[in-house]
C-alpha cells in the first residue's frame, strides 16, 4: 500500500514521465464549489418538485 502514497505524493520514482498540475487559487476554486453547489440544489429542487405534483 506504500506505493500508491508514494505515487501520488512523490515518494519515489514511479517509472515515468513528471506532469506539472496547474494550481487552483482561491477564486477558481470558490466558483468550482459554487457550480458544484448550485447542479445540487437544482437537482433537488427538480426532485422535490417531481413528488409533489
Amino acid at each position: 500500500m506504500g506505493w500508491i502514497f508514494d505515487y501520488f505524493f512523490g515518494g519515489g520514482q514511479t517509472g515515468g514521465a513528471t506532469h506539472a498540475v496547474p494550481e487552483i487559487d482561491a477564486s477558481s476554486g470558490l466558483l468550482a464549489v459554487a457550480a458544484v453547489l448550485a447542479a445540487v440544489a437544482l437537482a433537488w429542487e427538480l426532485k422535490r418538485r417531481r413528488q409533489r405534483g
